[in-house]
């Protein structure tokens, strides 16, 4: 065990070795595997999606028994806000040679241009974890969470501020696991699409 104060004068143990403790978990929730495949392939004019994860430790609210084990994490993402934002753009450099390399022919890692227009979306992963109580019942509890979120998207740069998009959440994975007695860490694998609404 390790002693972290991680959170003001929060101090927990936490455990070195997580081994064994994720396994045979239930997690409720999830989107199956081909559907993102056939959400792809739906308005291929409007593919504008992200993908990204939230990780995030979970404290087991006071006036619930400590944690033996995880049995089921259920999972929902809400979304709670879209709005869109200019952005800066990249309009060009000059290379040694004179030569001038316009900002529509550099793209990010990701291979993104920047257009000058971002849909800011927010939103909240609601989680339950059941758990097992470090009891001598072993009696089953439970603990609801709120996991709040905020990404964006590159739009096109003919959108106005005004549009609003049709927002499809998915949640592609969730890997949760004891940290201590009194805590759990989350972490939330997440991709949106969006459709601009006519």
């Amino acid at each position: 065990m390790m002693n972290c104060d991680y959170t003001n004068s929060t101090v927990y143990e936490f455990h070195d070795e997580i081994s064994g403790q994720c396994d045979n978990i239930n997690y409720v929730g999830i989107t199956p595997g081909g559907t993102l495949n056939s959400v792809l392939q739906c308005r291929p004019a409007s593919n504008q999606w992200v993908q990204f994860f939230v990780p995030k430790i979970l404290d087991i609210p006071a006036q619930k028994p400590d944690i033996e084990g995880i049995v089921t994490v259920n999972s929902c993402v809400e979304v709670i806000s879209q709005r869109v934002i200019n952005t800066p753009v990249v309009t060009g450099y000059t290379l040694p040679s004179g030569v001038f390399v316009s900002g529509d022919e550099i793209p990010n890692s990701e291979c993104t241009h920047l257009t000058g227009k971002k849909l800011i979306i927010e939103g909240i992963i609601h989680q339950k974890v059941i758990y097992t109580a470090l009891v001598d019942d072993q009696s089953l509890h439970s603990a609801d969470f709120t996991i709040p979120f905020s990404t964006f998207i590159i739009i096109d740069a003919n959108q106005p501020l005004t549009q609003k998009f049709v927002i499809y959440p998915y949640l592609e994975d969730v890997f949760a696991c004891s940290m201590s007695e009194r805590s759990i860490f989350s972490n939330n694998t997440i991709f949106i699409k969006t459709v601009p609404v006519c």
